[in-house]
């Protein structure tokens, strides 16, 4: 059978991915637009937001609805927090051509992030590398994180999905059309207990479309050591962000610091003793 083709029919797709999935907008001036080709493909094009080649760089994956230019506000406040970040994107979203479809997510970003992690190296950008996944996108960052774990210094996700038959019906899937086994589906409880490295997990108090105790689920199931869970009161599905604000983003750049060993206190004390 065909990886996850019991989720790539034409009904589900149309649900996952609206039609007015990431709207394009042109390139601000604190970024650039990249475009990567791997294969037979055609190229995907990714925004990378740039503020310090030593600071920490988010690789984003964003849910399937919204734009680029909602998002390049978004990335001048990780800017100003002293984070870069990278932007990816999906087939038949924003100016990439193709159609979109699970499958061809999960392919992408098997293909497409070492080639933007050797862009990055090639630019000399040295700042450790964090995923972070929102609502679908969390299905790229879960499994990024699980076959390039080496790579990556933590994770963060907004959002998430952990059951792929309760999310299925919760965006309009049939019931009958949403009984997929998890081995054919996100299998996400598998995946995040294989992912050892820092978590954080956000999570919308009124999110109607994957309950909290899903998410609870998803932070029960991370097989990280090191691993925090916040609900955002009030937030719904696509509105932790806009709720949580400038304390969310500030959380998600201390959790960067600790991970990285910035402001810690054995940082804090070594400072001490040399004055």
């Amino acid at each position: 059978m065909v990886p996850y083709s019991k989720i790539d029919q034409p009904e589900i797709l149309a649900l996952l991915f609206p039609s007015d999935r990431n709207i394009p907008s042109p390139c601000p001036a604190s970024a650039e637009d990249i475009s990567f080709t791997s294969g037979r493909e055609g190229a995907l094009t990714y925004r990378f937001y740039y503020t310090d080649p030593k600071a920490p760089i988010l690789f984003y994956y964003p849910a399937t609805i919204g734009s680029a230019a909602s998002f390049d506000a978004l990335a001048e406040q990780y800017g100003k927090r002293g984070m870069n970040v990278f932007l990816a994107s999906y087939r038949g979203c924003g100016i990439n051509s193709g159609s979109p479809a699970i499958a061809t997510m999960y392919a992408d970003a098997e293909k497409m992030f070492p080639l933007a992690v050797d862009w990055l190296k090639s630019k000399g950008y040295t700042g450790a590398l964090f995923i972070m996944g929102q609502s679908l996108g969390c299905l790229c960052a879960i499994d990024t994180v699980v076959n390039n774990s080496e790579a990556v210094k933590g994770m963060i996700i907004e959002s998430g999905i952990y059951g792929t038959a309760s999310f299925l019906q919760a965006i309009g899937v049939s019931e009958k059309q949403a009984d997929i086994a998890e081995e054919e589906g996100f299998n996400h409880g598998q995946k995040i207990a294989k992912i050892k490295i820092p978590t954080l997990i956000f999570h919308g108090a009124k999110d109607r479309q994957v309950a909290v105790a899903e998410a609870e689920k998803l932070q029960a199931a991370s097989g990280a050591r090191s691993k925090q869970f916040f609900v955002i009161p009030g937030a719904e599905h696509h509105t932790v962000t806009e709720t949580g604000g400038d304390l969310l983003i500030q959380a998600i750049k201390q959790f960067a610091d600790t991970v990285c060993g910035v402001n810690t206190w054995r940082q804090k004390r070594k400072s001490y003793k040399s004055t």
